[in-house]
Order: C-alpha cells, then sequence, then structure tokens
C-alpha cells in the first residue's frame, strides 16, 4: 500500500521533534521513558483483519502494516538511551521474573531457527536483543526514589490518550472499523477485541491509581475523563478476560482507598452508560455487551487443541505459525516451542509469584503513604498472569502486556529494595501511617535525613 504524503510529512514531523526530545532526555531520568512510549504505542497497534482475514482499510493502514518494525526501531532508540544512561544501573535493583521472561524471548528467538530458517531465526535473536533487554531497564533508570513511579505511569497514561486519539480519528472517518464482527465488539485500532480487552485492563487500572494516588492535582479531571472513556471501551471489547483482569487490578488499587474508590463506582457508570447511549443513537453502533454474561466456554477446544499439539512434538514444538491456536500462555508455549519453553513459562510464574509475596510482606515495612504504589505493582502482576490463562502472550514478540510487564516487575524489585532500606533503619518500629503524609510523606527527624521528602519527581 502506498503511504500518502500526508503521512510521510507527519512522519518526518515526529521523527524531528523525537530527535530533539532524544537529544533533550539523554541525561535526564525520564529520556529513557520517551521511546519507550513509542514501543508501546506501536505495539497497542495491528494489522486490520477481519474474521475472514481481509484487510480492513482503516485510516492508520500505513502505520498499522509497519507496526512490527516501527516497534523495532524504537527499541533501537530505547536501547541507545539505556547505553548512554547505563551509569544510572549501578545499584538498581533487576527483575529474576523480568529476566525469565527475556530469556524466553531469546529461547523463542533460538527455536525459530528450527521452525522457519536462519534468516528469521537471526532476525529474532536480534529483535528480542533490541527490544526486550532495554524494556527490562526501563524503570531502572527511571525510578530513583519512591515516587519516581509517577514518570512511568504518567507515559502510559500519554500512550493510552495518543491510543484513543487514533480511535477518535477512526471514528470520525468511518467509525464501523473500529468494532468486528455480528456483535460489533470494540478493537480500536488493533484486531482483535480480546486484545483490546487485556490493554484497556491496565490502562483503567493505572488510570484509576493516579486518580487516587498522583500528587499533582492538575491532572485529576484528565484521569477522570480517560477512565471512564477506558472503561466504556473496555466494556464495549466485550471480553470476559479484559473485563475479569480489570476487576482484578481495580481490587488491588482500591485496598488501601476503598472509601474513595466506592465513590467513583456509580460516577464511573453513569458515564458509561450516557456514553454508550450517545454512540448508539448518533452513530447507529451496537454493542457486543451481553457477551461480558455469557457462560459459554470458548477455551476447552483451543486448550485441548494445544496440548495435544504439544505431546505431538513435545521437544521443539510445531512453531507459532503451526499451532493454530494460542488461548492460553503456557501451552501454547509448549505447543509452539516444546519442553523448553513449557519449563522456562513454569519457572517465571513461580518467579513471579515469589516477588509478589514478597513484596506483599514487605508493603508493611513501608509508611502508609507509599503502600500504594507496591499494591497497584503486585495488581499488575497478578493481572498479567490471569489474562495469560486465556491469551498465549507470554510467547508474544509484540504486545502491550509484554511492554508492561517488564518495567512494573523491575519496578517491583525497586520497591522491594525501598522496603529493604526502610526495615534495616528501624523504621518500622514506629507507626508509619503517623508519620507520613498524604501526598510524598516525610520520615521522623530520627531517619529524615536519607529517606525524608519524597515529592514528586519531574
Amino acid at each position: 500500500m502506498d503511504i500518502s504524503p500526508a503521512f510521510l510529512g507527519l512522519g518526518a514531523v515526529l521523527l524531528f521533534f523525537g530527535a530533539g526530545v532524544f537529544l533533550l532526555g539523554i541525561n535526564k531520568k525520564w529520556g529513557v521513558l520517551f521511546p519507550y512510549m513509542g514501543m508501546l504505542l506501536f505495539a497497542s497497534l495491528s494489522m486490520p483483519l477481519d474474521w475472514n482475514d481481509r484487510v480492513i482499510p482503516t485510516v492508520w493502514l500505513p502505520v498499522q502494516q509497519k507496526r512490527s518494525t516501527l516497534f523495532f526501531i524504537m527499541g533501537i532508540v530505547t536501547l541507545l538511551m539505556t547505553l548512554f544512561q547505563i551509569g544510572r544501573l549501578r545499584g538498581k535493583a533487576i527483575s529474576i521474573s523480568a529476566l525469565m521472561l527475556v530469556t524466553m524471548g531469546f529461547y523463542a528467538a533460538l527455536m525459530r531457527f528450527m521452525h522457519e530458517g536462519a534468516l528469521e531465526g537471526t532476525n529474532s535473536v536480534i529483535f528480542a536483543a533490541c527490544t526486550l533487554i532495554p524494556m527490562m531497564f526501563v524503570t531502572a533508570l527511571s525510578i530513583k526514589e519512591p515516587t519516581d513511579l509517577l514518570l512511568f505511569l504518567r507515559s502510559v497514561v500519554l500512550m493510552n490518550i495518543a491510543w484513543m486519539a487514533m480511535c477518535s480519528v477512526q471514528l470520525v472517518v468511518n467509525p464501523k472499523y473500529l468494532t468486528l464482527g455480528n456483535q460489533f465488539r470494540f478493537v480500536g485500532v488493533l484486531n482483535n477485541p480480546q486484545h483490546s480487552g487485556a490493554m484497556l485492563a491496565f490502562f483503567c487500572v493505572i488510570v484509576l491509581w493516579l486518580l487516587f494516588n498522583d500528587v499533582s492535582k492538575k491532572y485529576k479531571l484528565i484521569y477522570l475523563g480517560l477512565l471512564s472513556v477506558d472503561l466504556l471501551c473496555l466494556v464495549w471489547t466485550g471480553s470476559r478476560t479484559g473485563l475479569g483482569m480489570a476487576i482484578i487490578g481495580l481490587c488491588a488499587v482500591l485496598y488501601t482507598k476503598a472509601g474513595k474508590g466506592i465513590l467513583m463506582v456509580p460516577v464511573a457508570a453513569v458515564v458509561i452508560y450516557v456514553g454508550m447511549k450517545l454512540i448508539v443513537n448518533t452513530l447507529g453502533i451496537d454493542f457486543g455487551v451481553e457477551r461480558l454474561a455469557s457462560t459459554e466456554n470458548t477455551r476447552d477446544y483451543a486448550w485441548w487443541k494445544l496440548y495435544t499439539t504439544g505431546m505431538e512434538n513435545p521437544m521443539f514444538g510445531v512453531g507459532t505459525l503451526e499451532s493454530e491456536k494460542s488461548e492460553n500462555s503456557w501451552l501454547f508455549g509448549f505447543a509452539a516451542f516444546g519442553i523448553g519453553m513449557l519449563g522456562l513459562s513454569i519457572l517465571f510464574t513461580l518467579a513471579a509469584m515469589w516477588e509478589c509475596i514478597r513484596m506483599i510482606r514487605m508493603r508493611f515495612w513501608l509508611p502508609g503513604w507509599m503502600r500504594p504504589y507496591p499494591d497497584l505493582l503486585v495488581g499488575m502482576i497478578t493481572m498479567y498472569f490471569a489474562g495469560a490463562v486465556l491469551e498465549g502472550y507470554m510467547v508474544s514478540r509484540v504486545n502491550t502486556t509484554l511492554c508492561i510487564y517488564l518495567p512494573v516487575a523491575t519496578a517491583g524489585a525497586m520497591f522491594r529494595k525501598f522496603a529493604k532500606q526502610y526495615h534495616e533503619s528501624g523504621y518500622d518500629e514506629y507507626d508509619s501511617d503517623s508519620d507520613s503524609t498524604a501526598e510524598g510523606g516525610y520520615i521522623s527527624d530520627e531517619y529524615g535525613d536519607e529517606y525524608a521528602d519524597y515529592t514528586e519527581s519531574e
């Protein structure tokens, strides 16, 4: 498909702007977040196909066709920024589960030598090196103190806004291309309502957490509006997987904010209902939301097929192209790449569980103002594995869940380190809630110099 002059011009402007921001951010802790946002954005696009694998001519088709290439380019830029800032990694904690997920990516790349040939295998190894490795270091580079996690979360929100803006353009040009199938399930600028649902679940949880915990009050209205739109689109996908993931994450976020959270439920519900009615009445679009209440089992055959495929080829699998189904990450890895990938994915899961248990235990060593941070991280990691039971994204090379898990897992390692520092300082002997403020927090004078005044970091 020919690329229009408008897209070329827009690309040139964005390239010039991106080069300037890259240079400005070389010595800044937010610098690595800029190319990371590009990776996350391009991972949130995909080739728009209908159920019969026919290309859907969306307005963003030229970009969607090149999403893997653009993702790879932004990975290289992120890797370059990581190399420029490698000194910031000194003394930083790295997640074992993140390392395991990166190892799984390289194992899959090596298996492609067997399934798809030397050229594809070499390309896959290079692709993994330039994308997985820098994503693992994003939060290690950008977090120096606890509230620096806000920088990462805001970068995800900016990408969320950009994705919604792309959907809005498509809504104006041709709204029917935002949905798929006879049930008119929302896909946005992805091509699968399940993938859109999983991504929107993470967006909802992050935005809600920021609504309650961001120290900058000026963003509250933005977060409230964005949360309403995200929830609307999540329901519109009809994805039971996405809804279940969102409920898990929202419960984690509301763990320490239940009083305020309850007040937001009716507000969000009213906004979602009004939004649906407006879209239905104005654009004539129907919703497939009745599927959310369905008890139909759509996974048992897929799981059986993946299991039997894996058992027929237990050592090396059959490759991703021949696996046919992908509705479970562990079974998909087994069917595609054999017993080695299954073993790695089980070890990855156990490592993540161990890290979450440690984080839950250590959160009680933290002052009250800091406890919502590990609550969010544990919730998002749990969401990831809950969705992996029903979707095969664990072994995928380009997807939003991958882009979110690696930085989040490393952020969890950083917060476990912060908790250990508090514990070793003897701070846990005091009532942490009485020594903290609602915004940023402070520590009593006896322990104040080293850990005091964690305020918003720009």
